[in-house]
């Protein structure tokens, strides 16, 4: 009997013991923010954030939560007003101390203490901004030495989501997603450097292709797997056409360049059709079955093929890489909807861009 009260007691002592460790407190000193709202924010990606507990600072503006889950893996920001602490979790924090002046704080002159990613992060900053590190040194270590969650909270705060820092946000972006791949500031932090990068590919490709620049070149495979070059129709005036089967506008314009095709093939016009049937990366991504994704692939080759028969386009010059909007030719062309057609004159270069209704007009004035 005393043996079973003995287990009894000690196993509500391990249970609350357990209980204890699990929890996490998050307090504080802020000076000069006295009886002022305090904010417990989780961060979701750029600024989207969700409130997960709220406080009042005391006369002397101290402050605590008391999370009984404890603290999970992320990043958090305590807020007080306009200004902001950041707090990265590794999810094993028992006792967070934060103390500072509210007047400073957005300027990082805080100490964090409890939390070893915060605190790394905050005297890494706390060094660039005294300048005891530069930014080349800064950049290497977000980009390649921190901790990931690290890493992309100084890329966040620091180094602006911009074309010059894209090869830093890329390597940042890469390390957080494969460190941290169920947070989702790292899913967010991926989706905007992809749309910057390929933002970057149009603003190139749109200085590329212009009227007078050479045409950049196109090697694809062609239905029946053979590479297929434009540059091998110089000496022809040319029709690049992006298009697709499942482009009614596409499909809608197919008879007028069949018609003009007719007509002047036998002087030297000939056409280049690059699908953008196919399947892109994000949803080759949710088929885990191979054979399954083989099987949307060549369903996806059979429409644009049933498409070329039933158009009656019967010139040679058709190339897809079945990857749908991530064409490397549609990226470096710059096509962001179709149908999209460039006119290449005998010499290889751009002649005209998108003709439409005068399409016949250009084929005239360039054979």
């Amino acid at each position: 009997m005393v043996k079973n009260i003995f287990f009894l007691v000690f196993s509500i002592l391990m249970v609350s013991a357990c209980a204890a460790n699990k929890g996490t407190s998050i307090s504080g000193k802020i000076e000069g923010a006295s009886k002022m709202s305090v904010y417990l924010d989780k961060m979701k990606g750029g600024n989207n954030s969700e409130i997960l507990l709220t406080a009042e600072t005391g006369q002397d503006g101290t402050f605590e939560f008391k999370i009984p889950e404890g603290l999970k893996k992320g990043i958090y920001r305590l807020r007080i007003g306009a200004q902001l602490v950041d707090i990265l979790s590794n999810g094993s924090e028992k006792k967070v101390v934060v103390n500072g002046s509210l007047s400073q704080l957005n300027n990082f002159e805080y100490t964090v203490t409890g939390s070893p990613l915060t605190e790394e992060y905050t005297q890494k900053v706390q060094d660039y901004i005294n300048k005891k590190m530069d930014v080349p040194s800064l950049q290497k270590y977000t980009g390649e030495t921190a901790d990931p969650m690290i890493g992309y909270q100084i890329a966040n705060r620091l180094f602006t989501v911009r074309p010059e820092f894209i090869d830093l946000h890329n390597k940042v972006s890469s390390r957080y997603l494969t460190a941290y791949p169920e947070q989702e500031t790292a899913q967010f932090y991926q989706q905007v450097v992809g749309q910057l990068a390929q933002s970057i590919k149009m603003q190139s490709a749109a200085a590329k292709i212009q009227v007078g620049q050479p045409a950049p070149e196109i090697s694809l495979p062609g239905p029946d797997g053979k590479v297929r070059k434009l540059s091998s129709y110089k000496g022809k005036v040319v029709l690049i056409d992006f298009w697709a089967s499942w482009c009614g506008p596409c499909r809608k314009a197919n008879p007028m360049v069949v018609d003009i095709y007719n007509r002047y093939k036998s002087k030297g016009f000939d056409v280049f059709s690059v699908s953008l049937d196919g399947v892109d990366s994000r949803t080759s991504a949710q088929i885990q079955d191979q054979q399954q994704l083989n099987q949307i692939i060549d369903q996806q080759k059979t429409r644009w093929l049933a498409a070329i028969q039933q158009d009656q386009l019967t010139w040679d010059g058709h190339v897809s890489d079945l990857k749908k909007w991530e064409c490397a030719p549609a990226q470096e062309y710059g096509v962001r909807s179709i149908p999209q057609t460039f006119l290449v004159g005998r010499d290889g270069k751009i002649v005209a861009l998108n003709p439409k209704f005068d399409l016949e007009e250009q084929v005239k004035k360039y054979l």
